[in-house]
């Protein structure tokens, strides 16, 4: 059955969707579009009975960026350009923040602000029709820092920069090779590939992804060695339930039942 929110989420079992829903419009992005991915994004991290959350696209196209529609009102709305960067920002920051694991489901286009929400994730899944390009040069636009380093730490500083200067489309194939997404497959298998890797993840111990992201992220963010905070969270997991559930587990030979939150 059709869904009239631009953006809305579908859950199965511990797998929760967020889909980009203008189809008509390639899900070209809105303001009201990212203040509500914002809103869904948030919602599903206090969700204890989601493990994972993917985010895809309506149709044949992940997002073709902005609306540029909404651009045009820039000369009567002065403060347009303020409100999209905070929009952005917020929705994008939360995105990637997320504490559960995060995939990017992709199909078509995926361009401009759809490749920054992409980034967003943890891991970028897309088939073979899946094209990514990011293209401020071609609106006289500039990135800011936290977009521009989320590309930087996946492609390195001399990729990120020929993607940024050329606006130019890259092919699944090409975006694989330079570690922009993760994994390419054929159409009719990308929903099975990532519903099955999602679950493969919700199986495992929330616990262990969460705080895995946690390090990550901190190793991003300028971390080079332990502190007290990083070795109390090793330490500590010995005493928990879901140490106790893994080696109880192992034991006895099968397959772990972890604790929901």
């Amino acid at each position: 059955m059709p869904h009239n929110d631009a953006v809305f989420v579908e859950r199965e079992g511990p797998v929760a969707t967020i889909q980009l829903n203008r189809p008509a419009k390639r899900n070209a992005l809105t303001v009201e579009m990212w203040k509500r991915l914002n809103a869904i994004a948030e919602e599903l991290d206090r969700d204890t009975a989601v493990k994972v959350v993917v985010v895809t696209g309506a149709g044949e196209t992940f997002a073709a960026g902005a609306d540029i529609e909404e651009f045009e009102k820039s000369a009567t709305e002065p403060k347009l350009g303020e409100k999209v960067a905070e929009v952005t920002y917020d929705a994008q920051k939360r995105l990637a923040r997320n504490a559960k694991p995060t995939i990017a489901k992709i199909r078509g286009a995926c361009v401009g602000g759809g490749c920054g929400i992409a980034i967003c994730c943890d891991l970028r899944f897309a088939d073979t029709t899946a094209k990514f390009a990011i293209t401020p040069g071609k609106l006289g636009l500039i990135y800011s820092v936290a977009d521009t380093k989320r590309l930087v730490d996946l492609v390195g500083p001399a990729r990120a920069k020929d993607i940024l200067y050329t606006g130019r489309m890259l092919d699944a194939q090409e975006a694989n090779s330079i570690g922009l997404i993760d994994r390419v497959v054929d159409p009719g298998d990308l929903d099975k590939v990532v519903m099955d890797y999602a679950r493969t993840v919700a199986a495992n111990s929330q616990f262990s992804a969460r705080g895995t992201k946690h390090i990550t992220q901190m190793i991003l963010d300028g971390a080079i060695d332990d502190d007290r905070e990083t070795r109390r969270l090793f330490v500590d997991a010995f005493s928990g339930a879901d140490f106790k559930e893994g080696v109880a587990a192992f034991l006895a030979k099968r397959k772990p039942v972890f604790p929901v939150s």
